[in-house]
């Protein structure tokens, strides 16, 4: 039987690209077992893709999938489960044909 996952939901972000963002401008509660990623990223320059340094900060929280998003999931898990299995038996039936030749 499939149980609920644990989804990783980001409940805060910002960015910032003067200074480093301080406590007093995150506008939430924490949770004791929320997870705090703050850091500097020095920007990166190149032909196809740039940005430029900043300071970032985010609070990353689990909750229990909703009971949509578990259905969703087990939908598409049992979809590709059958299409997968539809797709080898036709590769089956190729390489059986072409080897009894």
């Amino acid at each position: 039987m499939t149980k609920k996952k644990t989804v990783t939901e980001i409940i805060f972000r910002k960015q910032n690209d003067e200074k480093p963002i301080t406590f007093g401008e995150i506008d939430i509660e924490f949770q004791s077992d929320d997870q705090i990623l703050a850091g500097y990223d020095e920007g990166s320059y190149s032909e196809n893709e740039s940005w430029d340094p900043h300071y970032f900060l985010e609070v990353h929280r689990d909750r229990l999938e909703t009971d949509e998003e578990f259905e969703r999931r087990v939908g598409q898990e049992e979809f590709i489960k059958k299409d997968s299995k539809k797709r080898r038996y036709e590769n089956y039936l190729k390489l059986k044909k072409e080897f009894e030749k």
